[in-house]
């Protein structure tokens, strides 16, 4: 992307993003771990999402107790899926174990590099004050704190571009809070060679937004000042109302600084969530659900590309979701049409068997998009659980074990069910 800047700030990029802000701080454990930083960068850097998997192996979390979880690793060279632990005899169901952490310390991990596994702590059960990014080796073993960032709580599920974690090479990028969950919006970097902490949001022009993703080199951030209809008492009626106001994208560029408005949208009829906006592989797309209107936008000059204005609008109101892009094609979540990104077609999915979990079907999810090759649940086995509930009594639940597997983009497109199965889903 084509940026221009005075010859102050071309400077200062050309000497690398090295420069921390003045309202920083250096939150460290008293012995934290080193990690492996590439030399200065010189120029502004794409920033990579962190993902749960790449093409070896995709990382797994489950309960053990109330208190503990255990991970699992799905091979995905070798088609099996295991708890990584070689110590004889385990039963992998204690602290004594390499792959069991306590709740709260270690809940999701990321792949950093060949060599190197990153958990963003406090995410999924924000219950410490304190969040820890913690090293790992790629058998989740080997765990080692490498910096700990006080009365705070990240948002790193892996599930989308506004809840997983980013790189550039030279930082670690995590979205989170301060002050709790829900609290205090929070950019936080992380220096990869010294471990420094800074909030890119602490103090910045722009305040109370909400992440999207990233575009390049630079995040986007949403910001809404509406207004919403007076209740009416009718519960049916006042959870439709839609607002009015203005919906503004930012573009912030972490490396500079600067905040510049990317989209805005602003409504006084009360049809301004007709727009939808998401980024998906890097990509943001925006759909006019009344329109029917695809469009992808360049970030670099702010203008939209037409992918169609012909789609269904039936497929693009209430819970509908881009779903991700598959080689040529926008997916949307079945039973939705796809479009071919270079034509604007519109196409049918062929659909692949329907998985049934707890008495409701659905296509094969996408866990993870490797290019010619994705990570699905290719199929469902019934079982029997048995829990216990807070009285102390066991009860039994019936519903079912998840696999996944392989398939080729090829045959997920053309709804071809030849899966190589890698083994459970666990979470």
């Amino acid at each position: 992307m084509k940026r221009f800047f005075s010859l102050a700030l071309a400077a200062l990029l050309l000497a690398g993003c090295t420069a921390a802000p003045a309202d920083s701080q250096n939150a460290t454990s008293d012995t934290p771990a080193t990690a492996e930083a590439p030399a200065a960068t010189t120029a502004a850097q794409t920033l990579r999402p962190l993902l749960l998997g790449d093409e070896k192996q995709y990382y797994m979390d489950e309960m053990v107790t109330g208190e503990l979880i255990r991970y699992r690793v799905a091979d995905l060279v070798n088609h099996v899926t295991e708890v990584p632990c070689d110590v004889e005899g385990c039963t992998h169901d204690s602290e004594s174990c390499p792959a069991v952490f306590r709740r709260g310390e270690c809940d999701r991990v990321f792949v950093l590099d060949d060599d190197t596994l990153v958990a963003f702590t406090n995410n999924q059960f924000p219950e410490t004050e304190d969040s820890l990014v913690v090293l790992l080796d790629r058998n989740c073993q080997n765990r080692r704190v490498f910096t700990t960032i006080p009365n705070s709580i990240f948002l790193s599920l892996g599930y989308g571009a506004a809840d997983c974690p980013y790189t550039d090479g030279q930082y670690l990028y995590c979205p989170g809070y301060q002050n709790g969950y829900g609290e205090s919006e929070a950019m936080f970097r992380i220096d990869m060679s010294s471990g420094e902490v800074t909030d890119l949001l602490e103090n910045a022009p722009v305040q109370d937004v909400r992440f999207l993703g990233a575009l390049g080199s630079r995040f986007v951030f949403s910001q809404s000042d509406v207004t919403y209809p007076e209740p009416t008492g009718d519960l049916a009626v006042d959870a439709l109302a839609a607002p009015t106001g203005t919906d503004t994208h930012w573009l912030f560029d972490p490396c500079t600084g600067e905040w510049k408005v990317f989209w805005t949208y602003t409504s006084d009829d009360g049809s301004l969530s007709r727009i939808y906006s998401t980024i998906v592989n890097g990509q943001y797309y925006q759909v006019d659900q009344e329109a029917g209107s695809i469009s992808v936008v360049d970030p670099a000059t702010g203008e939209a590309k037409l992918l169609t204005d012909q789609y269904p609008t039936d497929h693009l109101h209430g819970s509908f979701a881009i779903q991700d892009t598959v080689q040529d094609w926008l997916l949307l979540y079945a039973p939705a049409p796809m479009v071919n990104l270079q034509t604007g077609e519109i196409r049918e999915k062929p659909n692949l068997p329907d998985n049934y979990w707890n008495g409701s079907s659905h296509q094969p999810n996408i866990y993870l998009n490797l290019g010619d090759t994705l990570l699905v649940d290719c199929r469902y086995e019934p079982y029997t659980r048995t829990v216990v509930g807070t009285d102390g009594t066991p009860y039994t639940i019936d519903t079912e074990h998840e696999y996944l597997g392989l398939i080729s983009a090829e045959d997920f497109l053309n709804g071809v069910p030849n899966y190589t199965e890698v083994g459970e889903y666990t979470t």
